[in-house]
Order: structure tokens, then sequence, then C-alpha cells
């Protein structure tokens, strides 16, 4: 793990965005300590970061002046990091022993861009918290496998996306991709930039050889769920190439539909609707993120399509009423598109 100086091939610089992290920052640091002395590791304190007694030499602690939200805490650490691969890390997660090594191996093979380890959850090890994340024909993401045995995951997989709770990247390669985008404060940061890599033509993995467990509960709340909305709809209209988005314009404008309906049955329309708003006020911004993503793009969308599922079955949360049937529909009409591309 600590091979090379920094910058060099083997150093790794190790980024955790904190917020109100209690006592969680402690156990985190801890095992990397413990497990990777040598590794440069940067505490992004967006307000409230409590790292308890572990303060070694290869510790930094870097101050945001406010809350950047993970996107923009972790470009910030990044931006301060001296090593040649990044690995990011929540401050509620535990690298077991060894997980660093290997995805760094993972991440130096040619043609791979992002490598995410295998999520377990931390309070039933046996099981998956995530697989790699799963990405639906509309931009609706999830962490996929979960709540699997731990077991059945049990090699180097190719995922649509990775997981924001631990991935990691060469620099060079983060940089060229132009970060984590900012705006998107959290939420779906980690699937876009996993994208941007796809159009690169490199590969994104989940290596089962290295364990990353994750203090994980599913929550929702109105504005989590009005920031996934408005993010969903920031990746699609910039990630999609145009004849992906034409195609796809039945679809989209059908789930819209039904997530104001949701959204209205949930009592956070508001925040749906205020997704909208917000992307009509940027407009400006969103044309040059769009153009800036689509001028990455090597691969053509028959190569990406495979990613991409017509299926909703994330196995964390009830789904509605009727996503059977919906499901059945997405299946068809993805089928029709997938021809015509």
């Amino acid at each position: 793990m600590g091979e090379g100086l920094a910058g060099t091939p083997g150093s790794v610089s190790v980024v955790i965005v904190a917020y109100r992290s209690g006592p969680e920052l402690a156990r985190c640091l801890r095992a990397l300590r413990e497990d990777a002395p040598d590794a440069e590791v940067i505490v992004v304190d967006n307000g409230g970061a409590d790292p308890g007694e572990e303060r070694w030499a290869g510790l930094r602690i870097v101050e945001a002046e406010n809350n950047l939200g993970f996107a923009g805490g972790a470009n910030l650490g990044a931006a301060q990091a001296n090593g040649h691969l990044l690995v990011f890390l929540n401050q509620d997660t535990v690298a077991a022993p060894g997980a660093l090594a290997q995805l760094s191996r993972t991440a130096a093979e040619p043609g791979v861009g992002v490598v995410s380890p295998r999520l377990r959850l931390l309070d039933k090890p046996e099981l998956l918290n995530s697989g790699g994340t799963v990405l639906h024909v509309s931009g609706i993401a999830w962490a996929g496998r979960y709540g699997e045995p731990a077991e059945s995951l049990r090699a180097v997989e190719d995922v649509a996306g990775p997981t924001g709770a631990a991935l990691t990247i060469r620099r060079e390669l983060f940089q060229e991709l132009g970060g984590f985008t900012a705006e998107l404060f959290m939420y779906l940061e980690d699937l876009e930039l996993g994208w941007k890599a796809r159009l690169r033509g490199l590969r994104v993995v989940v290596d089962s050889g290295a364990d990353v467990y994750h203090d994980y509960e599913f929550s929702r709340n109105a504005d989590k769920l009005a920031l996934l909305e408005r993010n969903r709809l920031v990746f699609v209209l910039s990630a999609y190439s145009p004849r992906l988005l034409v195609l796809l314009a039945p679809l989209l404008a059908g789930v819209e539909l039904a997530m104001v309906a949701l959204a209205l049955r949930q009592g956070w329309l508001r925040g749906k609707l205020g997704g909208w708003w917000w992307c009509m006020r940027r407009a400006p911004w969103l044309v040059r993120h769009r153009r800036e993503t689509q001028r990455l793009r090597l691969v053509r969308d028959r190569e990406l399509a495979r990613l991409l599922t017509p299926v909703l079955d994330p196995k964390m949360l009830p789904l509605p009423r009727g996503t059977g049937t919906a499901n059945r529909v997405f299946s068809a009409y993805w089928s029709l598109v997938r021809k015509a591309l």
C-alpha cells in the first residue's frame, strides 16, 4: 500500500467527507490507520467532523468554509491529495484489512476506470449493501444486490455505476472527467462519474476481493427524494445522447407523470416541482454541463445500452402498486429502443 512517493504509481490518497460524524468517523479512521498507515488520509470537514483520538502523520483535516455536500467536499479533498490513486470513503464505512491494496491493484489494470469494493452491511456482514449501482432507463438508480449473500459476489464484475460510499479512481482520470459535479451536492454524483468513465470506454467494476463494511440504513424524507429526483433529471439530460433522449421521450414523460403522482401522494410535490424549476433557472449551466459530458464520449449508445435495465426492482424499499405492469411496459418499449440504436 505504501509503495512509491506521493503522486507516483502505488501512492494512495483516501478522501473522507465528514459531516456531523459522531464516533463513526473515528471508527473509519482507526481501520485505515491499522491497515494502511502509509496512506495519505484527508478528512474534509463539512461541519461537525470529529476524528476523536485518531491522529497520525498521514492524516490531514481540511476545513470547508461551509457544507459543500458530498460532491463538493470530495472535490475539495481530491484537490488537496497527492496520491496517484484516490479512494473515496463515507465516514460510516469500515475498510477490511487489505481492501485498499486490492482496490488499488484493480484500479491500475488496463481498461479499468472506477472500482468499488464488495460493500457489505456492517451490522449484517454476511449480506451485501451493494454489488454496484443499477441504472434504470429512466435514470432512477439504486444499490444493486442489496440483501443478497455477500459470498454470491465472488469475482470482478462490470456494473452500471460505482457506489459513492467506497470507490477508487486514478487521480489523473478523476481530473480528466471533471471530478464530481458539485452542483448535484449529493446523490447520483457517483453514478455520473462512473457514466463519464463509461463514455470514455473504460470499465466500472466491483471487486469482490476488497471488502468494505457500511453502517447503512435506508431512509426516505421529502428533501432527499426531491434531491434524488432533481439530480436524476440532470443526469438524464446531460448523460444521454440526443438519439437516446428522443427514443426514450415517451417513457421518460410517463415516468415524470408517475413521479409527480407519487410526490403528491407522499407529500413532496413541492420538492419535485422545485427540481424542474432548478433545472430551468440553471438552463445555461445545464447546457454547458451536457456539452462537457458528451465531449467525453468515445462509445456508441448500443454499447452503453447493456448497462441499462427496464425493470424497477430495488430491494430496500416497497414498490408502488402497479410497478409490475410498468416493468412489463418498460421492457417491451426498451426492446424496441435497443433495436433502433
